[in-house]
């Protein structure tokens, strides 16, 4: 029988994960985003998901 071989070097390093604050900046403009969507469709949804999430972004950083 042949092992099986750990194809990653234990010395590389983890890839980068998701920071927390950007996955609360996208569920609070998704949700404002779909808010809006109801009311004025998908061109104000995106607009207004780019907005919340670029504002957030100022605010938090």
């Amino acid at each position: 029988m042949s092992s099986v071989r750990n194809t990653r070097n234990s010395h590389e390093p983890e890839p980068e994960r998701l920071p927390l604050r950007w996955a609360v900046i996208i569920a609070v403009a998704a949700v404002a985003a779909v808010a809006v969507a109801t009311a004025g469709g998908l061109p104000a949804a995106i607009g207004t998901f780019l907005a919340v999430a670029g504002g957030m972004h100022l605010m938090v950083d």
